[in-house]
């Protein structure tokens, strides 16, 4: 058979022969006729594999024998008109079951193709060769007397696979009667060949059951006395009934029970086998008599035998039961059959129940250990991916987010959970299936995956004035987090780890970046580390104050700066003051700051500029009595006391000009002599006395000089 064919990759299933004719000869003699027979000929091609044709020849006389020939023909509609031709080289399966009395008669049975069958009709003498009404094709022998002994094993149920080299329509079994007085009969269950098919079947399902018994090295086909009671019984899936395999008397032969599968497993499939021992109590494989399990691929052994005392098999009481027992193992080799025997020891009486045989795909792992539990954990906004590290081919890997139904999420090898998960606990369960099979499933494999959750950071920027630093504080800080301040927001070594962090003086905006882990899980805050802004506003461009630096006491001046909105204010009040306009107003020796400020507003952060100011005080003397000089005369006194501030210069200056002035003369000690005209006329002449000291300061002190007038002399007349 084509090995692609028994990939199950390849989606194939059976097609049965699906009809069927008879060729009967024989010799008819006195008193009655040596002809073959069949019997429920329709059975084998009903496609029920439990269903089976009897063909028969009767027991030869004197060397007269009859045959019987079925042909199994595929066709497209179950008629023999619509007969199909299969190319060369197809394989094809016969099951039968052989009798023991045909083992020593295989010279008596053939097998092979055939074409263009037609209907014959019957030729029967009254004495001599004649056949009934049937049908007849041209033959093609495959296995004849020549080579059948190479394909027959033993007594029972078997299947024989034939590859016609021509084209074909159908394949023939032909049973021909023994020479001795040996009445011979064989059962046709059916013939296949494996086409592709467009649907899914039951891969792991057992469609049929071989068993029977087969002759060993030390027996012989005297010797095939065991049986097997309700085959089938062992996979209706009813684990209340069961096949019986007895032993018997057959010590010298082995008694076996083949449980052939759909489809050919994949390498590490397990098998479950349900078994008892019929008379109860504990079951111990060691001493059943010559137990074994022995995988086929094709009728061809595949690899070893599972012997009774394999450390592979693991027996187990079935749950809930006191006498059933699982027995499972697993099957390196791809396999489509499964054979169970016993026998083949001297003195040996065993029997066997087998309950069930289901085969199972192997359960998924990702880990390389299957006793752990393949956990990982993430933190939210990540993923991480889960592995199938068992891997089989022709088969499907599905991920289901419950243990049993649920939904399915993902088919593949590998699986990543959605990195969109809220933080949480969460359970998966990845399940092999099979490729084109229907219920082909394994058990299903747990993994964990857990989400843990991000911390959070929150730290407020802030403006400061250039030249300033700033101190950056974690709001509500977790005593479980690190923080780690970066330079950067790549930066891999932090400068500094802590909840505050105090920058140094700053003369231009600057950004910090600040994340937050926990200490426990590793997880680090979302968007990475996080940005927080020293923002450096420049002090307001105000320029120096204009103005006097030296101030008289009693003056004023007006300072002025050309930047607007600022605030004028001083220092010392008593020294000097300044208004709103920027009039400063000398009160009294001493010095004074005057100081102009600029209120913060969005641009600029405040500016105050400072201006020193010295005030000098005024000098003052105090003046005598009244000043007065007699009309024409033209010099008078003004005496003083008391001199502050050193004055050492002196002016007078005369209300209208009346008089004439006198300018920045040296003060003299204690009088200041007042020249005027000697035609000066008697008045009031309001003057002003200007002195001087040496800082400049001078004080205008008001006088008062008054001519007063010289009575004339009497004129006296005597009379």
């Amino acid at each position: 058979m084509p090995a692609y064919l028994y990939a199950q990759c390849e989606n194939t299933g059976r097609t049965y022969a699906n009809f069927q004719g008879a060729y009967l000869d024989g010799l008819s003699v006195l008193g009655g006729s040596l002809y073959g027979n069949i019997a429920n000929a329709s059975n084998a091609v009903n496609g029920q594999v439990k269903d089976a044709s009897t063909l028969s020849v009767p027991i030869g006389v004197l060397g007269l024998t009859g045959s019987a020939t079925q042909f199994l023909e595929f066709t497209n509609d179950g008629t023999n008109a619509g007969k199909r031709t299969i190319a060369a080289n197809t394989a094809v399966t016969v099951k039968l079951a052989l009798p023991k009395e045909l083992l020593g008669l295989l010279s008596n049975f053939e097998i092979g193709s055939f074409t263009d069958l037609h209907p014959v009709s019957a030729s029967k003498p009254l004495v001599g060769y004649g056949y009934d009404s049937g049908y007849d094709a041209t033959k093609n022998p495959i296995y004849t007397a020549a080579n059948i002994a190479g394909v027959i094993g033993g007594a029972g149920e078997m299947e024989i696979t034939v590859t016609p080299t021509q084209a074909f329509n159908g394949i023939y079994i032909k049973i021909v009667g023994a020479v001795v007085s040996t009445a011979l009969s064989i059962k046709i269950f059916h013939a296949y060949i494996l086409e592709p098919n467009t649907g899914s079947v039951n891969c792991d399902e057992a469609i049929d059951v071989l068993s029977g018994v087969k002759p060993t090295s030390l027996g012989g086909i005297a010797n095939l006395t065991g049986s097997v009671t309700n085959p089938f019984n062992a996979i209706d899936a009813d684990l209340n009934s069961f096949a019986l395999i007895d032993v018997g008397a057959s010590v010298l032969n082995q008694v076996y029970l083949t449980a052939v599968f759909n489809k050919p497993s994949q390498p590490a499939d397990s098998v479950s086998i349900i078994l008892e021992n019929p008379g109860g109590g504990l079951l111990d494989l060691s001493l059943l008599t010559g137990f074994a399990i022995q995988p086929y691929l094709n009728g061809v052994k595949a690899g070893s035998a599972f012997a009774n005392t394999s450390t592979f098999l693991d027996l187990k009481l079935l749950p809930g039961s006191s006498s059933k027992y699982s027995l499972k193992f697993a099957v390196a080799n791809v396999y489509d059959r499964l054979e169970i025997s016993m026998g083949g020891l001297t003195g040996a009486f065993s029997r066997l129940r087998i309950y069930d045989i289901k085969r199972k795909l192997v359960k998924p792992r990702t880990l390389a250990d299957p006793s752990f539990t393949d956990e990982k954990m993430v933190c939210q906004g990540q993923t991480a991916t889960f592995a199938v590290q068992n891997a089989q081919t022709c088969t499907e890997y599905k991920w289901y987010d419950a243990e049993t139904g649920g939904n399915l999420i993902h088919t593949g090898l590998t699986f990543a959970p959605p990195n969109t998960l809220t933080p949480g606990d969460y359970n998966y369960y990845v399940q092999a299936n099979r490729t084109y099979c229907v219920t082909a499933v394994s058990e299903r494999l747990r993994v964990k995956f857990k989400v843990n959750a991000l911390p959070v950071v929150t730290v407020p920027g802030t403006i400061i004035c250039s030249g300033s630093s700033a101190t950056l504080s974690v709001t509500a800080p977790d005593a479980g987090y690190t923080y780690n301040w970066y330079s950067s927001s790549s930066g891999v070594t932090p400068f500094n780890t802590g909840t505050t962090y105090t920058t140094p003086l700053l003369i231009a905006s600057t950004i910090y970046y600040v994340e937050a882990v926990n200490t426990a899980t590793g997880c680090k805050n979302a968007g990475g580390a996080q940005a927080v802004e020293v923002k450096v506003k420049q002090y307001a461009p105000v320029p120096a104050i204009s103005g006097a630096t030296v101030m008289c006491a009693g003056t004023s001046t007006t300072f002025t700066n050309v930047y607007p909105n600022g605030v004028w204010s001083t220092t010392d009040a008593g020294t000097a003051t300044i208004d709103a306009t920027g009039k400063v107003t000398a009160i009294a020796a001493g010095n004074a700051v005057i100081s102009y400020t600029v209120a913060e507003d969005a641009t600029y952060c405040a500016k105050k500029v400072d201006f020193p100011l010295a005030v000098n005080p005024q000098p003052n003397i105090t003046l005598g009595s009244e000043i007065s000089i007699c009309e024409g005369l033209t010099a008078t006194k003004i005496t003083y006391f008391n001199a502050i501030s050193n004055p050492i210069n002196y002016s007078v200056s005369w209300a209208g000009n009346l008089l004439p002035a006198v300018l920045n003369q040296a003060l003299p000690a204690n009088e200041i002599t007042i020249n005027i005209p000697p035609t000066t006329p008697v008045a009031v002449y309001q003057g002003v006395l200007n002195i001087k000291n040496e800082n400049g300061c001078e004080r205008a002190i008001p006088f008062s000089l008054r001519v007063k007038l010289v009575p004339h002399k009497p004129t006296v007349s005597i009379n």
